[in-house]
């Protein structure tokens, strides 16, 4: 995985628990890496894992809570650093129909090792969007926290289903953003 996924997670950890807490979950996973991040780096994905894992554990949270919470936390970050002009977007549904083509393929040009999620997109009417994720690394909750996370970026009330998972054994998740007035 991307190493700018792992220092914003650093950085959520840091600014909300503090140097300490990462320093200690760092020293309870003992990631390959030894834990020094950079974002054009790839690491394991079973160290952003086990990290979340403990997360939920001391928080006390079942772990898609976690995931999801990072995701909403790290859609700030990659926002602010996206290699796509995404200024022009200026709604959260032409944003996240622009996720798969435009922001992933320009990612994919500049890291062409990255592996991404890939999104499907149905729209049922103009207030509901489907959006169907596919990933080996199965991180659907942080796509949830990303998306509300654009969702405060855009100033848009949304709320989302989820009613197929590939955690209960569907092939990809069923993402289902239903816009509000």
């Amino acid at each position: 995985m991307q190493g700018s996924i792992y220092t914003a997670l650093a950085d959520m950890v840091v600014e909300q628990m503090g140097i300490i807490k990462w320093n200690e979950l760092l020293a309870q996973t003992r990631p390959a890496s030894g834990g020094v991040y950079t974002s054009g780096e790839q690491y394991e994905d079973s160290e952003l894992v086990n990290i979340l894992i403990l997360l939920a554990k001391e928080k006390n949270i079942p772990l898609e809570q976690a995931v999801q919470g990072f995701g909403e936390y790290l859609f700030k970050k990659l926002y602010d650093t996206s290699p796509v002009d995404v200024s022009k977007l200026d709604n959260l549904k032409d944003f996240l129909l622009a996720i798969d083509k435009v922001i992933h393929g320009e990612v994919k040009r500049l890291h062409p090792n990255a592996y991404l999620p890939k999104f499907e997109y149905r729209q049922e009417n103009p207030q509901t969007l489907i959006m169907y994720y596919s990933s080996k690394r199965k991180l659907c909750h942080a796509s949830v926290g990303l998306i509300l996370g654009a969702a405060k970026q855009f100033n848009e009330t949304i709320a989302i289903t989820h009613p197929e998972c590939m955690h209960q054994g569907a092939s990809r998740c069923k993402l289902v953003i239903h816009f509000k007035d």
